[in-house]
């Protein structure tokens, strides 16, 4: 028994298989990128009016950082002065001491990072789920022309080269975001930690 010509179409069943979920997959990878350019522009929006004046130096030669008044704290963008309450919440609990703040602090750059995951991750998925939806329909597409069946492959081969096209549209949007946030996260890592240096030393004075 040969069993080579067994494993080849076993091969090709399994291949075909994987047709409805990688093209779902490739829907899911459209509507998640939509979702991440509709949010990136929100929060440069956002962003942009915070921070128009901004200046976190200038912040924190006005005054203390920690029990700021409420019109100080005002002036501060959202995860700055989100930082702000969960320090003075710390401090309420005794609990920014023996290494309390720095953890404070790294407790907030991941959650600062974590809208990159997704954009990094789509960045690879999606034209590798593009190249799969290319791969899959090209079988199917060689076997119609195999059996003389023109019309068939016309159409196989439509939806191979669409599919390469949204893998890699929803790849490059990605990257895009990814590399729009990336910017933004640093800035606010930086000063955040620059913040929490001058929490630091109040907390040292007091």
């Amino acid at each position: 028994m040969n069993l080579l010509p067994l494993l080849e179409n076993g091969l090709f069943a399994l291949g075909q298989v994987l047709r409805f979920p990688v093209f779902a997959l490739l829907w899911v990878c459209v509507a998640a990128a939509v979702f991440m350019a509709g949010s990136c522009l929100v929060d440069f929006v956002a962003r942009r009016r915070e921070r128009r004046t901004f200046d976190i130096t200038a912040w924190l030669k006005s005054g203390p950082a920690m029990q700021a008044s409420a019109a100080r704290l005002r002036m501060l963008p959202a995860s700055l002065r989100q930082m702000l309450d969960d320090v003075e919440e710390a401090r309420a609990q005794g609990a920014l001491g023996d290494g309390g703040l720095e953890h404070l602090v790294l407790e907030r750059e991941e959650r600062v990072r974590r809208p990159l995951n997704l954009a990094r991750m789509m960045v690879r998925v999606g034209p590798s789920l593009g190249l799969l939806g290319t791969l899959i329909p090209m079988g199917s597409s060689l076997a119609s022309m195999a059996a003389g069946n023109l019309e068939a492959m016309a159409g196989q081969m439509v939806v191979a080269f669409t599919s390469t096209i949204i893998g890699l549209a929803t790849g490059t949007l990605a990257y895009v975001v990814a590399a729009a946030r990336q910017d933004w996260v640093t800035e606010t890592i930086r000063e955040q930690r620059y913040l929490a240096e001058q929490v630091a030393r109040e907390m040292q004075t007091t």
